[in-house]
């Protein structure tokens, strides 16, 4: 049974407008405390100018979509508040424009064709469909559980941060600095530098999976943005809220409880109010500096855990903040500078920009580029800036994720609750769903559509199906069976003798930077060596610490001297098995790939194969329908030719050397095949069809080809092939101008296996 309360909210973002809406439905009364001078947070509106032009830009929140953002769709359709669709692309740039990809709708591409020639190039591709399909098993339990969950033996750990897991599993440096840290950044609308590699990386794989980004549950996502701007959600909410209960440019300085345990704020400009219950819908260090000095021993330890980073943000129309190349140009554009003092796999500077022209759809005319960049790497000039914000985004480490879990063991005590989206993965619908279900938990808001716990939108795991099992062996299959004995090969160091290394390979199994070789000489441009010399400055750098990075720690494994624990023996005998697995599926696909290319050949006309016509009932239509000749069609020449196999002793050649027929004319030709041997000989006949593209429309009803065909000694026989051109082929630009056919066949001796079965060949 919930009373009347009189309820305070502290914070105008979107967990304290999530809340205050839930709350209006209810019959308490509410008051709202922001110490802005506005309402919404990172939901911000603002005019951008071009001459006489203006229209709406958001500069904080610019971006969802209805699958990982649930709760926020459905309250904004409540609302009636528009949605428009937006093109989600991404592009990375480094260094002006010397190194430059693209992605676009699942779409990959790079912008410099010498990128397809690069080793590096090739294996941040391995490494992302890598990681795509293996991270998952962070979060899918198993033999990791314990230290997914940071909890050992009944004592707390430090749960293994997403640098750590990229070393352990050897992951490259280019996948990281272009590809992992590029992506995340997008999405997380932080700054590049916040990326830290000190992210848990059970943190950042499960955050992946909720955006529908590996594997198992890719799927292409309607994305969206608000269609008049995010303030206008923040409106909406606010229309008919008591002015006289809002309080904008008001902070709360601390809050304590009287004798009767209401809750007292103390206000900045030195005034108190007494709730029965505050929503503290700050951030988590706003939230532990406002109970400071009041909070108890268990609410000090765990509120001190969240942090926060500032982030700039400036809207421009500086195109020096975007890719070099103008056809790069996509809604999130990440640019990055190489040190000149490091390797160019290391990243110096980064910051992304925002495409808004397609993220908002706002038109190039009359407004020009709009752009939105995030701590840039320069200032852009003065005379096209319009605009700079900073925003406090939460900052991701152990012990946060950690106090995450146990922030429900204080929430609702001494009247008070937390809210924001620092309780969850920082996301607009984290604090948007963070701020319900305070309201509908603790206050007994009655929501008017069903609440989804989007934490666990996907699910509370993933699941893998049989492609992503087939994919996983492929990914096994190239790392043990070819990257594996390369880099034993190729690096393992014997007796001091050298071995010629190229560079390619080098950066390809991206070796530690002391472990290189130096550069090559003039007499030798492409082949460097490895010595015992150079072996030992390898072994020195493996054992060396790693160098600072912006991303923080290089994720060096603490320890390195200890025996293997019972998770990581669990993790090799696994990788056994899958190894295993490999070697079974490589022999079954190479005992399958016979017939399952004569079967696609068949099916699609591909390598020059005719097509099966369709039987009656296929598709449920009569072949009647498709051999209509079509009247006025110019007629096409169809030729035959024939040839043996030396090791076959006979004579086949076609009785007649060509026919003209109308597309769906039906036709019939003879071949003739004599047994010129003094034994009986089982044949068999593979069949082609050029020029290739007629193919798919070259239709056989009967025809011997692929069937045994025993012959006595002496013997000749007619062999009939029936046949028709489909009359889709006038439909088909690559058709026009052929106007002659050959259907080619080939007779072979027939095979069998050991068991005496028939084996049919190839087609050829």
């Amino acid at each position: 049974m919930y009373y009347r309360k009189k309820v305070a909210i502290v914070g105008g973002g979107s967990a304290g407008i999530a809340a205050l809406w839930a709350l209006n439905r209810t019959y308490h009364d509410v008051y709202l405390y922001e110490a802005a001078d506005r309402l919404g947070g990172h939901a911000n509106t603002v005019q951008w100018k071009k001459g006489k032009f203006t229209t709406a830009v958001d500069v904080g929140f610019t971006w969802m979509n209805e699958t990982t953002f649930p709760n926020f769709a459905k309250f904004l359709d409540r609302l009636g508040v528009a949605m428009e669709s937006t093109e989600m692309s991404f592009t990375v740039s480094r260094d002006g424009g010397a190194f430059e990809w693209a992605r676009s709708d699942g779409r990959r591409g790079f912008r410099q064709w010498r990128s397809y020639l690069s080793p590096r190039i090739w294996r941040i591709v391995f490494d992302t469909v890598r990681f795509n399909h293996f991270a998952l098993d962070v979060i899918m339990g198993g033999h990791n559980e314990s230290v997914r969950q940071g909890v050992t033996n009944g004592c707390e750990t430090k749960m293994e941060t997403i640098g750590e897991f990229l070393q352990r599993e050897g992951y490259s440096d280019a996948f990281r600095d272009d590809y992992l840290i590029p992506l995340v950044s997008a999405l997380w609308s932080a700054s590049p530098d916040k990326c830290s590699l000190d992210i848990p990386a059970a943190t950042l794989i499960q955050f992946l999976w909720k955006q529908n980004l590996l594997s198992s549950s890719f799927t292409r996502q309607r994305w969206a943005t608000l269609k008049e701007g995010s303030q206008a959600y923040v409106s909406a909410v606010m229309k008919g809220f008591p002015p006289n209960h809002l309080f904008l440019k008001t902070a709360v300085r601390r809050i304590s409880n009287d004798a009767q345990g209401r809750v007292v704020l103390h206000l900045e400009n030195g005034k108190s109010e007494v709730y029965d219950h505050v929503i503290l819908a700050t951030h988590g260090d706003e939230a532990m500096s406002i109970v400071d000095a009041t909070a108890t021993l268990q609410e000090r330890a765990i509120l001190s855990s969240f942090q926060t980073t500032q982030t700039e943000v400036v809207l421009h129309c500086d195109t020096s903040l975007m890719p070099k190349s103008r056809k790069a140009w996509s809604s999130w554009n990440y640019l990055s500078t190489s040190s000149p003092l490091i390797s160019k796999t290391k990243i110096d500077q980064a910051c992304l920009t925002y495409n808004l022209n397609k993220l908002q759809n706002i038109p190039r005319a009359p407004f020009g580029d709009v752009l939105l960049t995030l701590n840039p790497l320069h200032r852009p000039r003065p005379e096209l800036t319009q605009g700079r914000y900073f925003y406090s985004n939460p900052l991701y480490t152990t012990a946060a994720i950690h106090a995450q879990k146990e922030l429900r063991d204080i929430q609702n005590r001494r009247g008070i609750s937390y809210a924001g989206a620092w309780t969850r993965y920082g996301f607009h619908e984290d604090g948007f769903t963070s701020g319900l279900f305070v309201a509908k938990e603790y206050l007994g808001a009655k929501l008017p559509f069903e609440f989804t716990d989007s934490t666990y939108n996907q699910g509370k795991r993933p699941t893998l199906g049989l492609g992503d099992h087939l994919l996983r062996l492929l990914i096994l299959f190239i790392q043990v069976f070819v990257r594996g004995p390369l880099s034993s090969r190729l690096f393992g160091f014997r007796g001091g003798t050298s071995r010629p290394v190229p560079m390619g390979l080098l950066l390809l199994l991206q070796l530690p930077p002391a472990a290189r070789a130096p550069s090559p000489s003039a007499e030798d441009p492409i082949d460097v060596r490895l010595d015992a010399s150079h072996a030992a400055a390898a072994s020195a750098a493996a054992t060396a610490p790693n160098p600072p990075s912006i991303y923080g720690r290089g994720g060096a494994r603490a320890n390195q001297g200890e025996e293997p624990d019972a998770a990581v023996c669990a993790h090799a005998v696994t990788r056994r098995y899958y190894a295993l697995s490999v070697s079974i599926g490589a022999v079954a696909l190479a005992y399958s790939a016979v017939p399952l290319y004569k079967m696609v050949c068949q099916t699609i006309g591909w390598g020059g194969q005719p097509v099966r016509a369709h039987q009656p009932g296929d598709d449920g239509s009569d072949i009647s329908s498709r051999v209509v000749p079509v009247k006025d069609a110019q007629r096409i020449r169809v030729t035959f030719n024939s040839s043996v196999s030396d090791t076959l002793p006979w004579k086949f050649v076609p009785q007649q050397r060509e026919v003209s027929v109308l597309p769906g004319e039906t036709a019939l030709a003879f071949y003739k095949a004599t047994n010129q041997g003094d034994k009986d000989i089982i044949g068999v006949a593979t069949y082609s069809v050029t020029p290739a593209q007629c193919a798919p429309y070259f239709s056989k009803i009967q025809c011997f080809c692929f069937e045994e065909q025993r012959l006595n000694a002496g013997e000749t026989v007619d062999m009939p092939v029936f046949f028709y051109l489909d009359p889709d082929l006038l439909n088909d630009i690559n058709m026009r101008g052929v106007q002659t056919v050959t259907l080619n066949y080939t007779f072979f001796k027939a095979r069998y296996d050991n068991n005496g079965r028939f084996q049919r060949p190839m087609a050829a």
